[in-house]
């Protein structure tokens, strides 16, 4: 931004506006760092973690999602919490339904600490509450960003 003023100044003829995406990008940082946000991003991100640095977690996840992936990458960094949570939303029922089988139970990590916290918040109620609220306040500027960037298929996971 004070490089774009700056040229302004000294060439009066020259106009310069910031690129959109990148604005929506660092509105959707902020709204990140706000407490419950962040709370409920960190433990979604420590979620998908733990599912996929463990090949048995990542084979239950598939086995009870038909082979869904909860992760996908994106054209900006934060947009990609957005869609992070809303894969987790949109499989809430698989994810409770495989911490809550005897497949995990049976897994050696279900006895873990990691794999504790894992099964705790998938069943934690106050999270996916806030999963929700987390969705409802930064669909809007997901949805701008994806007007703006003119790449709708790699923003929306509709499925």
């Amino acid at each position: 931004m004070l490089a774009g003023k700056l040229l302004e100044e000294k060439r009066p003829h020259l106009y310069w506006t910031p690129c959109a995406v990148h604005c929506i990008d660092l509105m959707l940082e902020d709204i990140r760092k706000l407490p419950s946000i962040k709370k409920t991003i960190q433990r979604g991100i420590s979620l998908v973690g733990f599912i996929y640095s463990h090949s048995s977690t990542l084979s239950l996840l598939r086995q009870f999602t038909n082979k869904r992936e909860l992760v996908r990458h994106v054209v900006t960094r934060f947009a990609t919490s957005y869609l992070s949570l809303q894969r987790l939303h949109q499989d809430k029922g698989s994810l409770r339904k495989m911490f809550a089988s005897d497949e995990w139970s049976n897994n050696k990590l279900f006895k873990e600490a990691k794999g504790r916290e894992a099964t705790k918040i998938v069943l934690m109620p106050s999270f996916w509450n806030q999963v929700v609220f987390t969705l409802k306040v930064m669909a809007p500027f997901a949805h701008v960003l994806r007007l703006v960037d003119g790449k709708e298929k790699q923003l929306w996971l509709y499925i």
